[in-house]
């Protein structure tokens, strides 16, 4: 055999077969490689997407604990009547501070900030009442505004296009559960007149890449004003 035919002997190409399975293997590392990107990328979207929730929940809560640091205390029932109110019209004091809907008597004030006081002497203030409830997994804040003269709070009420009052201000969605406890100086659980703290629980849910998030927020707040 001459030196020029070995050469073209070495310089076969590829077979079909080995072609074949070149491309099989190369499909097969590719699929693997796309696997794994796609469920690292899932995986850090939802814990991102936990942390925020988590976070949410937390925010939520530290914005209700600060307002009850600035109430009197929780009132059992509205003192101010609802035409929105659970039992409404046929009770539109119907509203209840309970297991799951707080209801606080915050002082009303002016538009400057000031404290407009009932009992200037004695230091006690004209009240409004914050009212926290979940309604269709979403937790609101409505307010029932105090009808002295100059109060600048505004009375909420749901969502409603023929309404005149401000809408209801919406807390956070995906509320799964919100509980609420009261307890005096001795910490023991008491009616919510009663309570000097108040402690809190939010739960939120979510579903993100075919997977359910939950996050679990806790928190417990002292009243400091009478």
């Amino acid at each position: 055999m001459t030196r020029s035919s070995r050469y073209h002997n070495n310089q076969r190409g590829f077979t079909l077969i080995e072609v074949m399975v070149a491309t099989v293997v190369a499909g097969m590392l590719i699929v693997l490689i796309m696997t794994f990107l796609v469920n690292s990328v899932a995986k850090n979207a939802i814990e991102t997407a936990r942390a925020d929730m988590l976070r949410e929940a937390q925010l939520t809560l530290d914005n209700i604990g600060r307002e009850v640091r600035l109430s009197a205390t929780a009132d059992e029932q509205n003192r101010w009547e609802d035409d929105n109110a659970p039992n409404a019209p046929a009770d539109k004091l119907s509203w209840e501070s309970d297991a799951d809907t707080l209801i606080l008597a915050t002082a009303a004030m002016d538009s400057s900030q000031n404290i407009l006081f009932a009992d200037p002497l004695h230091y006690v203030s004209n009240k409004n009442n914050n009212i926290y409830f979940v309604e269709h997994n979403t937790l609101y804040k409505r307010v029932l505004a105090d009808p002295v003269a100059e109060n600048a709070a505004e009375t909420t009420c749901p969502p409603n296009p023929n309404d005149s009052c401000p809408d209801d201000r919406k807390l956070v969605g995906n509320v799964t559960g919100f509980a609420v406890r009261y307890f005096d100086n001795e910490n023991e659980e008491v009616a919510p007149s009663a309570a000097r703290s108040i402690e809190l629980t939010i739960n939120l849910e979510s579903v993100k890449y075919g997977e359910t998030i939950q996050a679990n927020f806790t928190t417990r707040t002292v009243f400091r004003n009478e």
